[in-house]
Formats: structure tokens, sequence, C-alpha cells
């Protein structure tokens, strides 16, 4: 391969294939990159840079389980020298705009024409304007917003103590107090206080509204399931 090659980074083969055949048919060659982890597309696309690289977002699991984050990938691939085209299924201007903001050159959705696709990577390589100033403007501030407001959803549930997190945690697994003072080898007694200073530092006034509040916020989906 060279650098002016276009590697596909998506787990959908059907799909790389796809955009391969139509990138081909305009004379670009496309090589697809297999998504088996994080570190390995970026030490594949490092070797190939300057290379244009079609990112999807979504990369299934790497080989230990763990999911693979397209969004995690854009910062190292960008610093690794590659221009990095965004083609997703995901939805969302705050996501397109996190996007940018890590070093993408544009965000397509994956329903574009091949032939569009084609033209664009064509003017990616060529160094081309391909993302209008005032949309690109539009989702890093969507970006922005959204940081804004997940920092004030998140910011009552960053109050917790480390030991009043993990008893939440424990709530939303349903465990009563004294299934959470028997996991945890402490008194009941402590666990109620606990319980207690969760509840007032999330201005609520039962465990079910602080395990709801908790979901909503998406907290309890980002934060560690304690041992049992």
């Amino acid at each position: 391969m060279s650098g002016d090659a276009a590697l596909l980074v998506d787990d959908h083969s059907l799909f790389a294939q796809a955009v391969q055949v139509g990138l081909a048919a305009a004379g670009i060659p496309a090589v697809r990159v297999a998504p088996t982890s994080a570190a390995a597309i970026v030490d594949v696309c490092r070797a190939e840079a300057p290379a244009t690289v079609l990112l999807d977002l979504r990369l299934g699991h790497d080989e230990d389980g763990e999911p693979i984050d397209g969004l995690d990938l854009v910062a190292p691939l960008t610093e690794a020298g590659c221009r990095v085209v965004v083609v997703t299924g995901e939805v969302g201007d705050a996501t397109w705009g996190t996007a940018l903001e890590r070093g993408a050159v544009t965000v397509v959705p994956k329903d574009t024409a091949l032939e569009d696709l084609a033209a664009l990577v064509q003017a990616v390589r060529s160094g081309g304007r391909v993302l209008a100033d005032h949309r690109r403007q539009d989702l890093l501030a969507a970006a922005r917003r959204a940081r804004t407001e997940e920092a004030e959803r998140l910011a009552p549930f960053r109050s917790l103590s480390p030991r009043e997190a993990e008893v939440l945690q424990y709530m939303a697994a349903g465990m009563p107090a004294a299934s959470i003072a028997a996991a945890s080898y402490v008194s009941e007694a402590t666990v109620r206080t606990q319980i207690r200073a969760v509840l007032s530092k999330l201005q609520v006034s039962s465990q079910l509204q602080a395990v709801a509040l908790a979901r909503q916020s998406g907290w309890l989906r980002d934060g560690p399931e304690p041992d049992r």
C-alpha cells in the first residue's frame, strides 16, 4: 500500500466491501483494516500515513471482548498523520462534533451514495475543503453543549464519596441494606447512614428515585459493578 490508499475501518464486512468496490471504480485503491483491537488499527494506519482513513464509530469488540469505540481512535489516527473521514450510522450532532474536535476532516452518514463518497475521498486526498464552515461550527457547538449538559447531570454523582458510589451501585442491583452490609463487612446501621448520605446529595427522597436518577443521567451505565 501507499500513503494515497484509503483504509476502511469497519466491522461490517459487506459494507466495507461495497465501499472498496465503489472506491476502486473511481480509481482509488482501498484496503479494509479489520478492527481486531484499537492498538492494531492505529498501528496499521500509522504505517500507511498519510492515508485517508474511513472510520466507523461502532467497531464491535476486540479479541478480549472489549468494545472498540471509533471516536476514541480519531485523535491517535490524526496524530499518526492520517486524514480521518468518519463514515457512521451514528446520529447526533454532538457525536459528530466531537469527532471533528478530535481531528476528523469530516463526518458523513453510512447511507452516502458511493459515488459521493468516492468524490469526497478524492477531495480529502487533494486537500480540498470538504465541510462548510457554518456546518463545522454548528457541530462543534453541539459537542460543547452536550459536554456542558453532561457535566450538569453528573455533578451530583461526582459529589458522592467512593463508598457512597459503591452503595448506590448495590442499591441499583436491588440489594437491601442488610445484604449490602454483609457484602461490605460493615454494620447495617453504617450502610443506612451511607444510603441517607446518597439520598441527601442527590436530593431525592427514596432509594428508587436515586437509582432512577442514576440511570437517567447516564452515571449508572458508566459506573463499575460492585464486587459481591
